[in-house]
């Protein structure tokens, strides 16, 4: 008797163990797609370009924190690389205005759009262009 108590304890911590190191993985997961339920205005589970470039909109005011017009390199440079910056800064003035910026939210997004239909599945997020798109668009 003892020993099938014993055994099922065991068991029991077993799977508590199991479902804690789940935990993270399943936490990841969900704070990668949050940006799908803050920014889906039709709330059919997916981004759409428009609601793509309001994320990216919202990302632009919170990381300009000089708050002046543009994006300078030092504040996307955990964002974006030198030669991105550089391809999508067609005036060439101080930084990245808004309309740069928006071009290079709508290029990740069809980039991260792996199956032609238009919108951005969670799934779709946890890929190297998603994560792409997310590094334009998180704040």
């Amino acid at each position: 008797m003892k020993s099938r108590f014993a055994l099922s304890l065991a068991a029991l911590a077993a799977a508590g163990f199991a479902a804690a190191a789940a935990a993270p993985a399943a936490e990841a997961g969900h704070r990668e797609c949050s940006i799908i339920g803050k920014f889906d205005r039709n709330r059919d589970g997916k981004l759409n370009v428009f609601e793509a470039k309001r994320a990216g909109k919202a990302a632009f005011a919170a990381i300009n924190k000089d708050g002046d017009r543009t994006l300078e390199p030092g504040e996307v440079s955990q964002r974006i690389g030198a030669e991105t910056f550089d391809k999508y800064n067609l005036i060439k003035r101080k930084g990245l205005d808004r309309v740069e910026w928006s071009r290079l939210v709508k290029a990740r997004f069809y980039a991260a759009n792996t199956d032609g239909d238009r919108t951005i599945e969670c799934g779709e997020l946890k890929t190297k262009a998603g994560h792409r798109l997310l590094a334009v668009i998180w704040n």
